[in-house]
């Protein structure tokens, strides 16, 4: 899972598109997973985005997300399909009561916020693992004309995701070493034992920021106008491919705005 919101650098099809078009594919998936109520489609979306990243040939380093991912939407789903109570009843887990009873319109309710929450959480990482930190910064502050402190801000949260979660598994590590008990089946106890990592977390979290801080204002943060050594092409390719998926976008929304079955 270290792997969630780092760059993964290889020479691929999707790496070479501009930052603005791989922002666009997020979007316009995020906007299906929006409006598209069949899990099928939506599974279908799921499946687009796998190919994506194998064609951007980071299916391998993607691969324990996608899992994690599918373990945790099928926690929600075990969770929420009983909550649902309307529509015919498909099965009861208590006969002759009404107790943890699953109907058809809970399950289709379930599996849609499932896939969607699948589509949404998934297209993240493979665009972060095929776009790199100060691409999609020179992105957002030259071409859509976000403020530099506001774009240097959110992509810099993004990119300490990954820094945060490896000194996590040291912290876990070490403190499994020293005879701290991780290996609670309960997960009430388990996750009483994760609290007190949290601590160490923290402080780490807080020297790092004021270390950025610090070098920052070294280098002139926020002084004068900013130049940038790289710039970012958009070329005829990008053209294509955003007419492209604003076209399969628009054309999903308009299905099932017309009541077609998606």
């Amino acid at each position: 899972m270290s792997v969630v919101a780092s760059y993964v650098p290889r020479d691929s099809w999707v790496h070479r598109l501009n930052p603005l078009t791989k922002l666009l594919w997020t979007l316009v998936v995020m906007t299906l997973s929006f409006v598209v109520e069949d899990p099928l489609a939506l599974a279908g979306i799921f499946v687009s985005i796998v190919l994506v990243a194998a064609l951007g040939r980071i299916l391998r380093e993607m691969l324990p997300a996608f899992k994690g991912l599918l373990i945790f939407v099928g926690l929600f789903l075990i969770l929420q399909v009983f909550f649902i109570s309307d529509g015919k009843t498909l099965l009861t887990l208590i006969p002759g009561t009404d107790l943890l009873r699953i109907t058809d319109r809970g399950l289709m309710g379930s599996l849609a916020m499932g896939g969607r929450m699948l589509v949404i959480a998934a297209s993240f990482p493979v665009f972060m693992g095929t776009t790199q930190i100060k691409d999609l910064v020179i992105t957002l502050v030259e071409k859509l004309k976000i403020p530099y402190t506001y774009a240097f801000m959110f992509v810099t949260s993004l990119r300490f995701i990954p820094t945060f979660m490896q000194e996590m598994d040291q912290i876990i590590q070490a403190q499994c070493s020293r005879g701290h008990r991780l290996d609670e089946r309960n997960v009430w106890k388990k996750f009483a034992a994760l609290c007190p990592l949290a601590i160490p977390l923290m402080v780490t979290s807080i020297k790092k920021a004021e270390a950025l801080a610090v070098s920052m204002e070294t280098r002139g943060f926020g002084i004068g106008k900013r130049t940038y050594l790289h710039q970012t092409a958009f070329n005829r390719r990008d053209w294509l491919v955003c007419a492209g998926l604003l076209a399969a976008g628009a054309a999903g929304v308009v299905i099932c705005l017309k009541g077609f079955p998606l």
